[in-house]
């Protein structure tokens, strides 16, 4: 992906990456939502009343590179 990420279109639904609670109602309240951008990227999000709205856009290669130090850190401390 060359250029802004913020320009790049959303090319389709976020998805739901559920990793926490759920409310008092049984819906799932802790969700990363995730949608792919148009030329490479993706666009993460927060399914949160409060995240509604905001989005942080990565390449492929900079969630790729955050996932993988995640795990590390992650299992280091396990």
């Amino acid at each position: 992906m060359n250029g802004n990420l913020y320009n790049a279109e959303i090319t389709g639904p976020f998805a739901a990456l559920c990793g926490g609670g759920t409310d008092t109602s049984g819906n799932m309240e802790s969700c990363i939502t995730l949608a792919e951008l148009q030329g490479g990227g993706y666009a993460l999000g927060d399914n949160k009343p409060e995240g509604a709205g905001r989005e942080l856009r990565m390449s492929a290669d900079e969630i790729t590179a955050f996932a993988q130090a995640w795990i590390n850190r992650n299992t280091a401390s396990a």
